[in-house]
């Protein structure tokens, strides 16, 4: 039997450098429905490439559940109007080495980017952030709908959908069914019909 090729030497050191993961870029365009505004983007979803692509995080579940058709992320701001964009736009580990100050710093830029989609709606998926943007505004508890708008914007604040987080579930969900509710047009089907 003749003997297997050598195999060839493993590289000591990766063959490109790793480095620090790129932001995550916002998927916004005019005249959207429905934008998503996070924290930050996380190290997996930057390196990934898509919004909330932790396998813990259970947004794509919890939009699935709330009617609202979840597909590449990519193409939801052309197929169903609805998009994505963090407030802060810096690449971190865990959310909670953003502070409320670096929240408040982000949001003039954040504002400008929600003047350029013009949504219906604005929905916060952590209340840290609307929080920290809109000091006193909601109610502890509160989820929903809030009672104001940013740049013509309805906004609405639910919990987070991070694993850690997982014992807001039936609130999340609540959320989501009542946004895609109130998005609805007038004949009954939700955002995804458009």
């Amino acid at each position: 039997m003749p003997a297997a090729p050598p195999r060839p030497p493993r590289p000591s050191r990766p063959l490109r450098p790793l480095g620090p993961p790129r932001t995550l870029p916002d998927l916004l365009r005019p005249d959207l429905t429905l934008v998503f505004a996070g924290i930050n983007p996380g190290v997996y979803s930057a390196r990934a490439s898509h919004y909330y692509a932790h396998p813990g995080n259970g947004f794509w579940r919890a939009l699935a559940g709330a009617a609202v058709e979840p597909a590449d992320d990519r193409r939801l701001p052309l197929d169903c109007g609805i998009s994505f964009t963090d407030v802060v736009k810096r690449v971190v580990t865990d959310s909670t080495e953003v502070s409320a100050r670096a929240l408040r710093a982000a949001f003039p830029a954040f504002r400008r980017r929600i003047a350029y989609a013009r949504p219906r709606a604005l929905c916060f998926t952590t209340t840290r952030a609307f929080d920290a943007l809109f000091p006193g505004l909601r109610a502890p508890g509160a989820w929903g709908r809030q009672p104001a708008v940013l740049e013509g914007a309805e906004l609405w604040a639910m919990p987070s959908t991070s694993g850690r987080a997982a014992a807001r579930r039936d609130e999340v969900h609540r959320v989501l069914t009542e946004l895609a509710r109130s998005l609805a047009p007038a004949h009954g089907a939700g955002p995804a019909a458009r």
